[in-house]
């Protein structure tokens, strides 16, 4: 066991850190030594609590504790859960002799720790970290803190554990997504500055959920010891420490500016790197090449490198919170090199007005690679360009599931996405298909396909309310929706097949279902696809056409998934008290919403086209 013993040499703030399978028993014989007859008080969260109680218990068997399980996740990173510790620690009788022990990833450890070195002016921690990233990352080094609604971590402290204790086998109970979220941190240590690491994990890229234990333990020692020699040279992150921010810069901008809990701080850090390393390209530090190798590295572990819903302004205005900021300037760690960089004074507004050609070259850099596996990905694509997927005759359709993953997979997949439309509206999941479309719609709006798709979902919903009374509406393919949320009124391209008249003495007519399709009534897709769309738009949609409990019913469900949630926040208030009266019945069509819309935004659609 002595070779997973890694020590940080920080004077009399000198700890060690004890790698290894089943660690329990070290960490029970370095507590009765070092803190004998002294309580400890357990921080963790709900979900590690639930899976670990009785490991816990093992751990601290025969030594005084009480547990503290906090709500998990991200977004719970604030004061708030701060006042929580506190209150647990006075309330059992905490002393500055008393230890905690943060039990948990990387937001347990930073509050745990944070509260720690604050509570009695500081008492002494030590941290278990359960997760890869917490255990190649935040368990080591003494940063503690906790988010503002302003920036991440803006609330700190320099506060170095006694001891850490780092057991893969904690690794055993995590989801790909939150293993892979840790291997965002060890390919950061990688490209700042251990090329034999780069070597490994580049030799693993597509097959890293296949290590052994011994190989997890090489690679978590390697990370956490290079990770300690850059703490020992600067424990306060005056100079050197800030290479360990490679990625951090954008990364934590992106995560600030998705909201808190909807990426995980790997995921964000990932993204990070692959800004970075272009960004460091166009400014010279790192050679040409070198980005796409970071690129191709952070694909084959299967991270996204770009979130579409967060747009280049909201990235920029977190850059400027940065905690790393210095008066105009962010002191930023730039790739020099396939394991190697270094510090440079970059100006904010630099990177903010870089920020989106760093965007459009990274997606050309993505599209490219997977062009050259025979897969196009991240352009909206024309329809003449992209076929729909839809099977040939006597093929199967396919499951709405597998469309679904699709499109999640890939959101410019404008051919997945018209499948999908039309599937749900198939499956009499009207809500879902016209949200669907609309997305179709805004990136491609002259897509033959798309339009008919969308005038067919507004036929049946017409039909599904009848008696209303409108008038014809105009035609789909006169709305044009622009980027950034402009939207604007002007006629589209269109296909030659598309745009018949209004007026036509036969009536519309119905449109001919894509090639291939089969005849069969919409009963036979799966029941299960026809659950309604759980959106903030949708409930505002189903309100408007009286159907209000279902509308609540949505709004509800998206706050017990996010409580925070402040688009169904205020929906909630809006609607405050107008819950529907019984015989109440008010529908629109789905033109006359699409009127609502446009009019909020000072376009006047009254006139026939």
């Amino acid at each position: 066991m002595d070779d997973a013993i890694i020590t940080v040499s920080l004077g009399d703030r000198s700890y060690d850190i004890f790698l290894g399978t089943g660690a329990y028993p070290l960490f029970q014989e370095w507590v009765t030594r070092s803190f004998r007859g002294t309580p400890a008080f357990v921080v963790t969260d709900r979900t590690v609590f639930s899976i670990y109680e009785d490991d816990i218990r093992k751990w601290l068997s025969g030594i005084p504790h009480d547990v503290l399980p906090l709500p998990p996740g991200e977004e719970e990173k604030h004061w708030e859960t701060v006042q929580e510790i506190y209150s647990f620690l006075a309330r059992k009788g905490a002393g500055r002799d008393s230890l905690v022990v943060a039990f948990g990833g990387g937001v347990v450890g930073d509050l745990a720790g944070f509260a720690a070195a604050t509570f009695l002016r500081g008492i002494p921690y030590v941290q278990v970290p359960t997760t890869l990233l917490s255990q190649v990352d935040s368990s080591v080094g003494g940063k503690t803190g906790f988010n503002l609604a302003e920036g991440k971590n803006l609330v700190g402290a320099f506060h170095q554990p006694r001891a850490v204790f780092i057991d893969p086998g904690f690794l055993l109970t995590l989801d790909d997504r939150n293993l892979r979220a840790g291997m965002a941190e060890i390919a950061k240590c990688a490209f700042a500055g251990v090329p034999s690491l780069l070597e490994t994990m580049e030799a693993r890229s597509g097959k890293w959920r296949e290590m052994s234990g011994d190989a997890w333990i090489r690679v978590i020692r390697d990370a956490v010891s290079f990770k300690v020699s850059v703490v020992e040279r600067d424990e306060k992150e005056t100079s050197a420490r800030r290479i360990l921010n490679l990625g951090h810069t954008i990364g934590h901008a992106m995560e600030q500016a998705s909201g808190y809990g909807r990426l995980l701080h790997g995921e964000a850090v990932a993204m990070g790197l692959a800004w970075e390393a272009i960004f460091s390209r166009r400014r010279g530090a790192a050679p040409a090449g070198l980005e796409r190798r970071v690129i191709d590295l952070l694909l084959g572990l299967g991270f996204p490198l770009d979130d579409p819903a967060v747009p280049d302004p909201a990235i920029a205005a977190a850059i400027g919170m940065d905690k790393k900021k210095m008066v105009s300037d962010i002191d930023m760690p730039l790739l020099t090199g396939a394991g190697s960089c270094a510090l440079q004074r970059i100006p904010v507004s630099l990177l903010r007005e870089d920020l989106p050609a760093i965007r459009e070259e990274l997606r050309g850099i993505v599209r490219d690679r997977a062009g050259a596996a025979g897969r196009e990905t991240m352009r909206p694509r024309t329809e003449e360009e992209v076929p729909m997927p839809l099977p040939g005759p006597g093929e199967a359709w396919p499951s709405i599931a597998s469309l679904e993953r699709r499109v999640v997979g890939n959101p410019r997949d404008l051919g997945a996405m018209i499948a999908l439309s039309e599937a749900y509206r198939r499956a009499g999941n009207l809500a879902g298909a016209w949200e669907t479309i609309k997305e179709a719609l805004e990136q491609s709006p002259s897509s033959a396909s798309a339009q008919r798709i969308a005038r067919e979902v507004e036929r049946e919903m017409m039909e599904f309310l009848p008696g209303v009374g409108e008038s014809p509406s105009p035609l789909l393919e006169e709305v044009v929706i622009l980027e950034e949320g402009a939207f604007e009124l002007r006629p589209a391209d269109r296909h030659p097949d598309v745009g018949r008249g209004r007026g036509a003495a036969a009536g519309p007519r119905p449109p001919a279902p894509p090639a291939g399709m089969p005849d069969s009534p919409r009963g036979e897709i799966s029941p299960e696809a026809a659950a309604p769309v759980r959106t903030v738009t949708m409930a505002t949609l189903y309100w408007d056409q009286g159907r209000r409990e279902e509308a609540i019913r949505i709004i509800d469900e998206i706050l017990q998934g996010n409580p925070r949630d402040p688009r169904a926040l205020a929906w909630r208030e809006a609607h405050q008290g107008k819950r529907p009266e019984d015989g109440e019945k008010k529908v629109f069509s789905l033109n006359a919403f699409l009127k609502k819309m446009m009019k909020e935004f000072g376009y006047d659609v009254s006139r026939h086209h």
